[in-house]
């Protein structure tokens, strides 16, 4: 099993999308971004489906959060 999943993807390139500021707030949503995307390879390395599908729906909130506040900060 890997991580293929689309929120991942998803999630794993606003880790790494390049800003012109970095505000206050990015560095520690960077550092929990990382640690999920860490839990989803472990349940993805010990076939565990279902928190493997939990982890995604998190990056999904996650990641909608992150391009919320971007777009109203002017990001």
């Amino acid at each position: 099993m890997t991580l293929s999943g689309d929120e991942f993807l998803r999630l794993e390139s606003l880790i790494y999308r390049p800003v012109s500021t970095r505000p206050d707030w990015l560095k520690a949503w960077r550092n929990e971004a990382n640690y999920l995307l860490f839990l989803a390879r472990r349940a993805s390395d010990a076939d565990d489906v279902e928190l493997l599908e939990e982890l995604e729906e998190q990056a999904r909130e996650m990641a909608d959060v992150v391009e919320a506040r971007w777009r109203a900060e002017g990001l």
